[in-house]
């Protein structure tokens, strides 16, 4: 097995221990043996757990539907991009629970272990976000998009611990949709009364 293999291979089982059991207890010898891996093999791809917590932690990140989608249509509304954008974070995490769950983990880990890693996970979504309502000619001072985006960010990130919590998939999405609403609402009155 390739040295490229057996790490996608190791990543994929600490996504699953920790999912399961948190990120402070998934030991390099529980995620060695969720992938049927000698511990050495483990040893020689990360040296250790924090390298490994780091690669499951840019795996997750890079998964997570943070980047700025082209706009299909442009005449778009900057209401309509934050809804497209907030219901495009929860579908994904209504259909990836456990990869939440192991995101969750290893973002609180990394808040512990090197805070600066865990607001750069953030600051792409926020980036992001911020382009995709530049481009679809939101008004909005810089100073009220930032806090609308922060404010989307933390319904996302609600929505989903409740989900995981009551495991109820269908009232997450529900949930969702009345977000989106409210948010769409805010952003076209908004939009209104500066024009």
């Amino acid at each position: 097995m390739s040295a490229d293999t057996r790490r996608e291979q190791l990543i994929e089982a600490a996504v699953q221990v920790i999912a399961r059991e948190g990120a402070d207890r998934a030991t390099t010898r529980k995620i060695a043996e969720e992938a049927k891996a000698p511990l050495a093999s483990l040893h020689y791809c990360f040296q250790n757990k924090e390298n490994l917590l780091l690669a499951v932690f840019t795996q997750l990140s890079g998964e997570m539907p943070v980047e700025a989608d082209p706009l299909e249509d442009e005449s778009v509304s900057p209401g309509q991009a934050m809804e497209q954008r907030l219901a495009r974070a929860m579908q994904w995490t209504v259909e990836n629970p456990l990869r939440v769950r192991a995101m969750i983990e290893v973002t609180l880990w990394a808040e512990r272990y090197d805070p600066e890693l865990s607001v750069t996970f953030y600051e792409g979504f926020f980036k992001s976000s911020e382009a995709a309502l530049r481009k679809a000619g939101t008004t909005l001072s810089d100073e009220e998009l930032h806090s609308l985006v922060r404010v989307g960010m933390s319904i996302v990130d609600g929505l989903s611990l409740q989900m995981l919590t009551n495991g109820d998939k269908e009232r997450a999405l529900r949930d969702t949709a009345t977000a989106c609403a409210m948010l769409k609402a805010f952003l076209d009155e908004s939009e209104r009364n500066s024009a």
